[in-house]
């Protein structure tokens, strides 16, 4: 049973549908029939029953040909569920393995108390500047080892984590008439425009790095922010220190939040 997972361009965790076809037995000259079925069939998905979407639960490989037999990307869920609708003996195995790994690596939010409580001092200890900068080193290092290159690391990181650009923050900050200066950095520009989307960017780069999917990363961020804002917390620049105004927080959490080393 070789089932290679992969992770996307977006950190989301995926199979080929090619090697899923393959490592379920089925005969591989079935296998243009029977993925086109796989996407147009109806599934109980996690969020209801429906038809797999697009770009959402599959998308077709970039480097396939109009001519040749199409490849396709199925993220776990929608893999799983393709494997026990299937006849293959070994199905189970498959679901199985894909279960497994979606439990480590989940794409929905779903806190236990415990883990509540963690993300809760993680909010906490990222109200701090040197922990938000080393999430994104921390980021930036696992985007690199996924890709190979640091390319296009700008371009990801600001449609799937600031979700802002430069340009648009200095148009914003000018019309509520806050100063900044051409020299200002994005993590500068947030500040002075919303200091809470730099506790929800640092939380996504946290769990980004870590290998868990930007959906589920995101989600975390969002979340961060709510408790951020709920908590009343401001960020600091503690890169000179602890201020008097820094929020308190679990110092050992603290130093491992502040370390760059994925």
């Amino acid at each position: 049973m070789d089932l290679t997972i992969r992770i996307s361009k977006k950190g989301t965790r995926v199979v080929k549908a090619s090697e899923l076809h393959r490592a379920l037995g089925l005969a591989d000259h079935h296998y243009q029939a029977n993925v086109r079925a796989w996407i147009k069939d109806v599934y109980q998905f996690s969020d209801g029953i429906r038809k797999p979407v697009g770009m959402q639960d599959y998308a077709r490989s970039t480097h396939t040909k109009t001519d040749v037999v199409h490849e396709y990307y199925f993220n776990l869920e929608l893999a799983r569920l393709v494997a026990l609708a299937t006849k293959s003996k070994v199905k189970q195995a498959i679901a199985t393995k894909l279960s497994k790994e979606a439990e480590v690596y989940p794409d929905q939010v779903q806190l236990t108390a415990e883990q509540t409580m963690q993300l809760l001092e993680q909010t906490r200890a990222m109200t701090r500047l040197s922990c938000q900068i080393a999430a994104e080193e921390r980021h930036y290092k696992a985007y690199v080892r996924r890709t190979g290159s640091g390319d296009y690391w700008n371009h990801y990181r600001h449609e799937n984590v600031v979700k802002v650009t430069m340009e648009e923050l200095r148009q914003r900050l000018s019309d509520r008439g806050i100063s900044y200066t051409r020299n200002h950095r994005i993590r500068e520009l947030l500040l002075r425009y919303d200091a809470l989307e730099c506790i929800r960017v640092g939380i996504v780069d946290h769990y980004a790095a870590q290998g868990y999917s930007i959906s589920y990363a995101d989600q975390l961020g969002k979340l961060a922010r709510e408790l951020a804002a709920t908590m009343q917390l401001e960020v600091t620049d503690d890169r000179q220190g602890e201020g008097l105004f820094t929020p308190q927080a679990d110092i050992e959490l603290v130093r491992k939040l502040q370390r760059v080393a994925a």
